[in-house]
This record gives C-alpha cells, structure tokens and sequence, in this order.
C-alpha cells in the first residue's frame, strides 16, 4: 500500500478497537500479583518454602491429596522480588495489546487458562519441585499473539502484522532459550502456556469494534473469577504458614534472586547468637574470682557477641512466642558483653561479675531449653528443625 492509497475500512475499524478500547484486567492482575507478593512478605517472605506452601504453590503432593485449588493459585505467586518484577513487566507490556484485541472477558479466560495449562504441565514434567509464576499465562499471551497475527493476517493493516503472528517468535524463542540456560526456570510451564495461548487465540475469535461482548464470555469470565475466590478461601481455610507481620514487608521486597528469606535470617541470628553466647557463659562461668582473662579470649567474646547483638536487633518477625525468645537472646548476648567489657577493664574477674556470669549460664541453659521446646512444638510449621547431635 502505498503513501497515497486510502486505509482500507475494515484495517480502520480494527485500529479503532486497538486504540481505543479500555484496558481494565491487566492492570487489575497486576495489582493482584503484587498484592499477594506484599501478603507473603508479611508471612515471612516470598523465598521461604513455608510460606510459599501455605499460600498455594504447586506442590504434587498436596495436588494428589485434593488440593486442586493449587492449579489455580501459582499463577498469582512469585518467589522474589525479581520473578515478580519479570513477569509484572512482562506483562505490562503484552496484556494490554491482547486485552485491546480480544476485550477484557476473552483476555481474562486466555490468561488464567493458559496459567493453569502452565502450573498443570509443570504438574507432570517437574513432580518433584515446588513451582509459581505468571510466566505460563505471559507465554500464553505470547501463544495468542503469534496464532491471532497468522490467523488474521489477511485482516489486519501490514503494518501491524510485523508486531504479530511471525513478529513475536523471536521473542518467545529467546525466553525459551533463556528458561532452558538458566537453572531453576521451569521451562515446561512456558511451554504449556504457550501452547494453550495458540489454542484458544483458533478457538476465539478477537472482539470487533461496535460488537458487545458476547454472553458465554462473559459466564465464563464469572465462573473464573468465582474459581480463583474459592481458590485463595481455600488457601486461608488451610492456612498453616507464619503469621502476618508488619515489619516483615520491607524484608520482601529486599529479597533479589537468591537471598535468604526471612526464616533463613532468623535461624542464622539465634544460630550466632545461642553459639556467641554459649562460649561466652561457658568461658566466663568457668573462671575462679579474681584470675585473670586471656586479652585475646577477651577480643574473640567481644567480637562474636557484637555480632549476635546486630543480627538480633534486626531479627525477622515469625510468631510472637519466637520473637520473645530471640529478644531473651539478645538481653544475655547484650549482658554478656557488658560483663566481658568491665573484665578486660579491670584485668581480672570480681566476685560480683563472677556471681552474674554462673547467672548468666543458668538462665541461658533455661532460654536454649525454652528455645528447643519452641523448635519441638512449632518449627515444623517454619521449616526449623534441631540440629542433630554428632
């Protein structure tokens, strides 16, 4: 077509409804994407296995024991702030070009069925792991745009098709590339996505300007909506993760590809801490009054129970009878050093500070006890367990 020729009436209708139609579901998917992100940051944080199970991974063991509802809640779940931003741009870019093409109520169907064929192929390729994601429903997307670009590419203005059909196989091979050269992608949810995508763009026909949208589409847009409700009421009704914690937020969103999750910080602080202290106590518990203490013992103790001290203060939230724990455990590290201070002081250890070291090793004893209780009782439901003693 050249300069001078006019634009054909049906290319005119069909950039009208591109340019013009309103797009709602994309932008409320991304809200709920990140709405559930902000929700395991309160529960401990999107890379920590606990919490990613209690909020409905997929996981085929649950899957096989009546969970179904795990086929549905992956697609609005990520692991890291890095996975969410991914997909959320991803889908930014591409669900307002598929919502503007096909309506919100045939977008919305093509996004969580071809989520669910991704989290359900991954179901049988990958049994063995735990998997979440956007990505089989972006790819899905991507699976729309290739079959709709071939199946109208007759229809639609040429210059349009180049953005279409062939115009987005080298971006979904590159993705797929990138899934099968990076470890810890799962490819087969990509590609069950896509393939689902292609299928439903020859099944449904794209939403014409002036045209309603149909009835059925709008009864199936509703019993989606519906499935993924009873899906999440399902998840809270079997909810068995960390409780919810404000401060717990800031912590997810610092937590790039990779990081530690909360739980992982807080094993990590009462680790160094009931460690820190135990060698403190022990070694200070065993001095006689009056002897002397080595200078080097002295800058060890100090150095290791400083440490404790700083992982403490800033200990993540996981339930309050944990939390009270981790602060006894910061109250003796902070005595602790205290006590050591006024010894390399004075050169030698006083009757007094003699008297507060055996009480510090007593109370010791009864906050690790109280601790190991604690892990005995609950940690289960956090993913701590004791360390086995060689």
């Amino acid at each position: 077509m050249s300069a001078e020729e006019p634009i054909e009436q049906s290319h005119l209708e069909f950039l009208h409804a591109l340019w013009t139609r309103r797009v709602v579901v994309t932008y409320i998917l991304f809200g709920l994407n990140i709405l559930v992100f902000v929700l395991m940051g309160l529960a401990g944080g999107s890379t920590n296995e606990t919490t990613l199970l209690a909020f409905g991974v997929k996981a085929n063991a649950a899957i096989d024991g009546g969970q179904v509802w795990r086929l549905i809640t992956p697609i609005f779940i990520h692991i890291g702030l890095l996975h969410l931003f991914f997909n959320s741009y991803a889908l930014w870019i591409v669900g307002p070009q598929v919502e503007k093409l096909y309506g919100s109520a045939r977008f919305f169907i093509i996004y969580v069925l071809t989520g669910v064929a991704g989290v359900y192929a991954s179901y049988q390729m990958h049994p063995e792991s735990i998997s979440a994601g956007a990505s089989g429903a972006i790819f899905g997307l991507f699976g729309a745009l290739l079959v709709f670009g071939l199946k109208y590419r007759k229809s639609i203005p040429p210059f349009f098709q180049r953005a279409v059909g062939r115009g987005v196989i080298p971006v979904i091979i590159i993705n797929l590339i990138i899934g099968f050269s990076i470890r810890g992608i799962d490819n087969s949810a990509h590609i069950g996505g896509l393939l689902a995508g292609g299928v439903l763009a020859a099944v449904l026909p794209y939403e014409k300007v002036g045209v309603p949208t149909h009835a059925v589409f709008r009864v199936v847009q509703a019993v989606l909506i519906i499935l993924i409700a009873a899906s999440f009421y399902e998840v809270a009704a079997h909810y068995d993760g960390p409780g919810l914690s404000l401060p717990g937020v800031p912590r997810s969103f610092t937590q790039l590809l990779g990081s530690k999750s909360t739980i992982d910080e807080f094993i990590d602080a009462v680790n160094d801490a009931e460690q820190a202290v135990g060698n403190s106590t022990q070694t200070l518990s065993s001095l006689s009054p009056l002897s002397s203490v080595a200078a080097r013992d002295v800058v060890f103790l100090e150095v290791s129970l400083t440490k404790a001290i700083d992982e403490l203060n800033g200990v993540p939230h996981v339930s309050p009878q944990a939390d009270q724990l981790a602060q006894e455990f910061r109250k003796l590290a902070q005595s602790q050093y205290e006590l050591v201070k006024e010894i390399e002081r004075s050169g030698s250890m006083e009757f007094e500070q003699s008297r507060r070291a055996r009480d510090d090793a007593t109370q010791y004893e009864n906050v690790t006890r109280d601790f190991a209780q604690w892990v005995a009782s609950e940690g289960s439901k956090y993913g701590i367990q004791l360390r086995k003693q060689p």
